[in-house]
Protein backbone atom coordinates (compact mmCIF):
# COMPACT_ATOMS: atom_id res chain seq x y z
CA UNK A 1 0.00 0.00 0.00
CA UNK A 2 2.84 2.40 0.81
CA UNK A 3 4.48 1.71 -2.56
CA UNK A 4 1.21 2.40 -4.39
CA UNK A 5 0.80 5.79 -2.68
CA UNK A 6 4.41 6.67 -3.48
CA UNK A 7 3.95 5.81 -7.16
CA UNK A 8 0.76 7.88 -7.35
CA UNK A 9 2.51 10.91 -5.78
CA UNK A 10 5.48 10.50 -8.13
CA UNK A 11 3.26 10.32 -11.24
CA UNK A 12 1.23 13.31 -10.05
CA UNK A 13 4.42 15.32 -9.50
CA UNK A 14 5.70 14.47 -12.99
CA UNK A 15 2.31 15.38 -14.49
CA UNK A 16 2.27 18.75 -12.71
CA UNK A 17 5.84 19.54 -13.82
CA UNK A 18 5.15 18.66 -17.46
CA UNK A 19 1.87 20.61 -17.39
CA UNK A 20 3.63 23.71 -16.05
CA UNK A 21 6.44 23.32 -18.61
CA UNK A 22 3.94 23.10 -21.48
CA UNK A 23 2.00 26.12 -20.17
CA UNK A 24 5.16 28.24 -19.93
CA UNK A 25 6.16 27.18 -23.47
CA UNK A 26 2.77 28.15 -24.92
CA UNK A 27 2.71 31.48 -23.07
CA UNK A 28 6.27 32.25 -24.25
CA UNK A 29 5.30 31.44 -27.85
CA UNK A 30 2.21 33.66 -27.62
CA UNK A 31 4.18 36.54 -26.11
CA UNK A 32 7.01 36.21 -28.64
CA UNK A 33 4.54 36.12 -31.56
CA UNK A 34 2.53 39.07 -30.26
CA UNK A 35 5.12 41.56 -28.99
CA UNK A 36 8.65 40.45 -29.87
CA UNK A 37 8.89 39.53 -33.54
CA UNK A 38 12.71 39.68 -33.54
CA UNK A 39 12.95 36.58 -31.31
CA UNK A 40 12.87 33.24 -33.12
CA UNK A 41 11.70 31.21 -30.12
Amino acid sequence: MKYFIGIVILLFGIYVMTDLALKTRYTRKRLSKGKNKSYKF
